[in-house]
């Protein structure tokens, strides 16, 4: 008897439990397919991004120095002053190279007169000389003094003419219309020849300049497009181009000079000299599957993305990523090109989800 109602109380269980999973089941309402967009991966050339330090330079800029020792007694600007062409900007002692400058005047009169008075003789030597009236001793006599005569009177002249140029260098006036953008030397300080006094640039013509490895300057070429950031300007990642590429590198540091200009008007407007800034260059082409960041789908510290089966199901794969490319990431491993991935998967996007491909 314990047999037999042991079997009839499986078998009602095993009813009760057909009959609740019908009923389940019933009560499932259908999967509405959610609406997606859906791409294809594909391979296409990537490049590897490279940043190099810059800084915002004038392209036409003088650093200014003199060919005297002297004391400075006047520097009349201070950095950031603009300043027209013919401007003075330092003025350096020039007490005694005066005093030689009136010392070879003084010596100047007298040679111009003892060349005159030379020269008289002489052309009086030869004509008598034409007329037999004069040995051709006193004619090489005279002939001898008028060349020396002559010569002194020119080393003199060069002699002035040489003042006169160290004296133009105890002034040091702008050489165009610009503004002072760095200042060597104040009142009272000495002077060297050689030595930068005052730097003038032109703000109105700029240019981005970096220094790139000799191991990267290969990939470059003057030309190419690049993006420039600027922060203090408010500028990141606007379009330049780079107008210069230097094919010789400081020896010492095995550096090569790049320069890269901006094109919009506006953009240049707000630049200003000395101002830091990044020259953003694409180097070492090459072929890799890139999808949008839009498509990666984030659990936890996994990443992944949702393909589409024949029957337009969702399938969560885990993918493994590489670099980033603007609004594009490299994926590694699984993700293989011509197989399809949503695009902007949303919340409503389940593993298994019917999906209708707009």
């Amino acid at each position: 008897m314990k047999f037999k109602a042991g079997i009839v109380h499986t078998t009602l269980l095993m009813v009760f439990l057909i009959s609740g999973c019908s009923t389940d089941d019933a009560a499932l309402p259908e999967q509405e397919p959610v609406a997606v967009d859906v791409e294809t991966a594909g391979m296409s050339l990537a490049y590897s991004d490279r940043t190099f330090p810059a800084s915002v330079e004038s392209d036409n800029q003088a650093s200014l120095s003199t060919i005297v020792m002297g004391t400075v007694t006047a520097v009349p600007v201070t950095v950031g002053d603009e300043v027209k062409k013919g401007d003075i900007l330092i003025r350096i002692k020039d007490d005694q190279i005066r005093a030689q400058k009136s010392q070879i005047e003084a010596n100047l009169v007298q040679a111009r007169a003892n060349m005159e008075n030379t020269e008289t003789n002489y052309n009086r030597i030869k004509n008598l000389y034409a007329e037999d009236s004069a040995t051709s001793k006193e004619l090489d006599d005279i002939s001898t003094m008028y060349e020396i005569a002559k010569a002194n009177l020119e080393a003199l002249e060069a002699r002035l003419n040489e003042v006169n140029e160290m004296l133009a260098y105890t002034v040091i006036r702008a050489p165009f219309d610009g503004i002072v953008s760095r200042k060597f030397v104040s009142e009272g300080d000495m002077a060297a020849p050689g030595h930068p006094l005052v730097a003038v640039s032109d703000p109105s013509n700029v240019k981005i300049t970096a220094s790139v490895a000799e191991s990267e300057i290969g990939q470059i070429e003057e030309g190419s497009e690049v993006s420039v950031t600027i922060s203090s300007a408010g500028l990141a990642g606007v379009p330049a181009r780079l107008t210069a590429v230097s094919s010789a590198g400081d020896p010492m540091s095995r550096q090569y000079a790049i320069e890269a200009a901006l094109e919009d008007e506006e953009e240049i407007s707000r630049l200003k000299v000395g101002m830091f800034a990044e020259i953003h260059v694409s180097i070492n082409p090459s072929e890799a599957l890139y999808i949008p960041i839009q498509a990666v789908v984030e659990r936890g510290q996994l990443t992944g993305i949702y393909s589409i089966t024949d029957n337009n199901r969702a399938v969560l794969r885990w993918v493994r990523l590489g670099k980033r490319s603007g609004e594009q990431v490299e994926v590694l491993t699984g993700l293989k090109p011509g197989e399809k991935y949503v695009l902007g998967p949303t919340d409503l996007i389940r593993q298994g989800q019917a999906l209708r491909v707009r």
